[in-house]
């Protein structure tokens, strides 16, 4: 596998990550160049800083802020350093196996050998806290570094996807925050217009680009927030039906009623009943 999501399941769902306890951080020396024996083991090598070449599975890459190599047992990396900007890297060697039988893990199911990370700051928080993690005695200390791992490889797997248009990736960045703009506060009258000249669009355009990306109209969108936020309060707290409509801005509870069937199939009143009561929220 080359870093090809499988989108009906996570590849590594079955994998389980074991520390070789050879991890760290280094600020590479002066003069430093890394041309190690074939490795015995899986090792994740991560660029915080720094500028230098890697030649890795016989392909040579350049090295800069965010670059993160997965070596393979049996591979042999060559890599130097810009001498003008040392590099600081952050590598751990590791096994893996499946946890199903125990036998070791198929490398063909890992993600490739190169990732540009797309989110730094969260990939290096993740390294950061498995280097924590690998010097501590710490109760589930092997399953936090088998999830940190797993966490690790996901986000190599999604920095390998090939790249949507960049125009493309801004309207959908666009939609998803104007998207929990409305989950955050349904209750709230929202016009499209609003929702337009925040989003700097003409209201048709956004309308066509909202549907594209979610399949709902912005109208629907809105409406079915608001009932999806209505069912969990009448399921979660001990307000009745007439203090949920008030609370989201229905004009009236004949309205509220009416397109709560419609979603659900059974009036409000009806719902709240078929679910065990719940105590008022305090404080």
């Amino acid at each position: 596998m080359s870093g090809h999501l499988n989108r009906e399941q996570f590849p590594l769902s079955d994998a389980r990550f074991l520390d070789k306890r050879r991890s760290g951080k280094a600020h590479c020396e002066p003069g430093w160049n890394w041309c190690p024996q074939p490795l015995p083991d899986f090792d994740i090598w991560y660029a915080v800083s720094g500028k230098g070449r890697m030649k890795l599975g016989g392909t040579e890459y350049t090295i800069g802020k965010g670059c993160c190599f997965l070596v393979r047992p049996g591979d042999r990396p060559e890599s130097v350093q810009d001498p003008n900007d040392r590099l600081t890297v952050i590598f751990a060697h590791f096994d893996v196996a499946d946890s199903r039988t125990g036998e070791a893990w198929n490398p063909e199911l890992m993600p490739g050998r190169f990732a540009q990370v797309k989110e730094p700051f969260l990939f290096e928080s993740l390294l950061n806290r498995m280097l924590q993690v690998v010097d501590s005695e710490d109760a589930w200390r092997e399953q936090e570094f088998d999830l940190l791992l797993k966490h690790a490889m996901l986000h190599m797997y999604q920095s390998q996807q090939p790249p949507s248009s960049s125009s493309s990736g801004k309207q959908k960045q666009l939609i998803a925050r104007l998207v929990s703009k409305i989950r955050q506060d349904p209750g709230r009258r929202i016009s499209h217009r609003e929702l337009a000249e925040e989003a700097q669009l003409s209201p048709e355009y956004l309308n066509v680009l909202f549907k594209t990306c979610t399949g709902r109209s912005i109208r629907t969108f809105i409406t079915e927030a608001r009932l999806e936020r209505a069912a969990m309060l009448l399921a979660e707290t001990a307000m009745n039906v007439s203090q949920v409509a008030e609370a989201l801005n229905y004009a009236n509870v004949y309205l509220f009623s009416k397109q709560f069937k419609a979603k659900y199939g059974l009036p409000p009143s009806a719902y709240k009943q078929n679910v065990p009561p719940s105590l008022p929220h305090k404080g």
